[in-house]
Parts: structure tokens; C-alpha cells; sequence
């Protein structure tokens, strides 16, 4: 089944009443709202490996949707666009990019959107 949600749908997740970042997601312009949500969609299919899936039931947890979302906003939120504008980054996504052996699937993937995937955050090791 091909992926049907757009920005509208973005819009009305973030809807005031529906959502505590509501605000943060509208100071932002149409074009910047339509580009961080085309670059979320790309991010999440590539950290995944597949393409993303509308919903199969209502079930509000580990939904494609839910997660595009939020990593659209968190992607606005966490650009070197920011920085120029006298904003704090508000996540370090790569500290060491040349470090070996670490994994790097998620990196730059939002904690909620990981959330939504049912990713885990943490990585256990028993040693």
C-alpha cells in the first residue's frame, strides 16, 4: 500500500488542541514545513530500509504517520539554520563521525519518531 499522508495531515497532528509543540511547528513557513516533511520521509524509509505505511488500524501507537511527523519537526528544529538565526542547537546529532565500531542506524532519527517504530533507545551489552 503506497504512503497517502501529506503536510495537511502534519498540520492537523499539530493542531493546537491536539498537540503540545503545536506552536513550534507553526512559526515556521509553508516551504520550510514542506521541505523538512519531504526530508523526514526520506530520512525514516533510509534508517528503516522500506518505504513507510499508512496505518492498518487505528491503533495510536507504532504509526509510520506519527513518527514522519514529529521527525519533520524535529528536523526543523535541529538545522544549521537554526544556528545562523541565533538559535541553540537543541540536539548535537554527530559528535564523532569518525568513531568506529558505532552504529548508525537512528542517527539523526528523533526520539519520538524512534518511539513510534518501537525503536529501541537504549542498547544493552552484557560483558
Amino acid at each position: 500500500m503506497s504512503f497517502t499522508k501529506t503536510v495537511a495531515d502534519c498540520e492537523t497532528y499539530y493542531h493546537p488542541n491536539n498537540h503540545l509543540q503545536s506552536y513550534s511547528w507553526r512559526k515556521y513557513n509553508a516551504n520550510e514545513k514542506n521541505a523538512a516533511f519531504n526530508q523526514a520521509k526520506r530520512e525514516l524509509e533510509v534508517s528503516l530500509g522500506r518505504e513507510l505505511e499508512d496505518p492498518s488500524s487505528d491503533d495510536d501507537t507504532y504509526q509510520d504517520p506519527y513518527a514522519l511527523y514529529e521527525q519533520a519537526l524535529y528536523i526543523l528544529e535541529n538545522t544549521p539554520r537554526q544556528l545562523e538565526d541565533g538559535i541553540a542547537q537543541v540536539v548535537d546529532l554527530a559528535k564523532d563521525e569518525n568513531a568506529e565500531n558505532i552504529d548508525r542506524r537512528g542517527v539523526g532519527i528523533s526520539p519520538q519518531a524512534k518511539r513510534f517504530f518501537a525503536i529501541n533507545i537504549l542498547k544493552f551489552v552484557r560483558g
